[in-house]
């Protein structure tokens, strides 16, 4: 398939030169010997025109379903405000990795009501595709950043584990706290707070989802601005298994 418009050309030369090199041989063999310097060049050129007009409106029309493929696909796994992956995206992404190993955060803006009423929608939205850059830069290729509905991130990081999971996610709690945003001649800054939990390879990963939820339930309830795991007990401690 051509994905590109110098695609487009070189695969209508390549064609044309096998077109030519088939027509040549032909009038060779169906006219006299003597007439081959008159007519071998006029097919020639006629074959040329008929095989580059032909080729680059077969090719662009190729390059064209390409396109409109590339902007469904994307339309489908991109989500239009931030350019982070869909829910959908997200969950079939998952599905064709029943047994991956990880970290899964859920991640929602503070306060995010107050900056709507106080700033409007428009500045709102603004907020939201702040933080999903943030998101995005603070993660690797391989992980998953998911805008799951209104201003509220999944984020699954593969092979991220208890042993540094609080860490990943303060980290990134800390760059989305220190950054300042500027929106229409205003400067102001956001939090969020951030529910983690472990999905091992035995688990499906809504019942991930559901744990790193209840986590982040109670970072809102301890006042926001925070990273909770779910395999911290209320009191601070960790068990022993997870």
């Amino acid at each position: 398939m051509v994905k590109t418009k110098r695609g487009v050309w070189l695969y209508s030369i390549a064609v044309t030169v096998v077109v030519d090199a088939s027509v040549a041989p032909l009038v060779m063999m169906l006219a006299p010997r003597a007439e081959w310097y008159t007519d071998v060049p006029p097919a020639l050129a006629l074959a040329t025109l008929l095989s580059i007009v032909f080729s680059v409106f077969a090719w662009r029309q190729n390059l064209r379903g390409y396109q409109l493929t590339q902007e469904l696909r994307a339309l489908l796994e991109r989500d239009k405000l931030t350019d982070v992956a869909t829910r959908d995206f997200f969950f079939k992404r998952m599905a064709e990795a029943p047994d991956a190993y990880g970290l899964s955060l859920m991640v929602d803006i503070d306060h995010f009501k107050t900056v709507n009423d106080t700033y409007g929608h428009i500045a709102g939205d603004a907020v939201i595709r702040h933080v999903a850059q943030i998101l995005q830069k603070n993660t690797r290729s391989k992980d998953i950043v998911c805008r799951f509905g209104g201003e509220e991130f999944i984020v699954f990081l593969f092979g991220v584990g208890m042993e540094n999971g609080l860490d990943v996610a303060e980290r990134i709690r800390r760059v989305v706290e220190a950054e300042v945003m500027r929106h229409d001649g205003l400067k102001f800054q956001v939090t969020v707070s951030i529910g983690g939990s472990l999905k091992d390879r035995t688990d499906e990963v809504n019942r991930a989802i559901r744990k790193a939820d209840e986590a982040l339930y109670r970072a809102k309830q301890l006042g926001r601005n925070r990273s909770i795991m779910s395999w911290v007990r209320t009191d601070g401690s960790v068990p022993d298994a997870a």
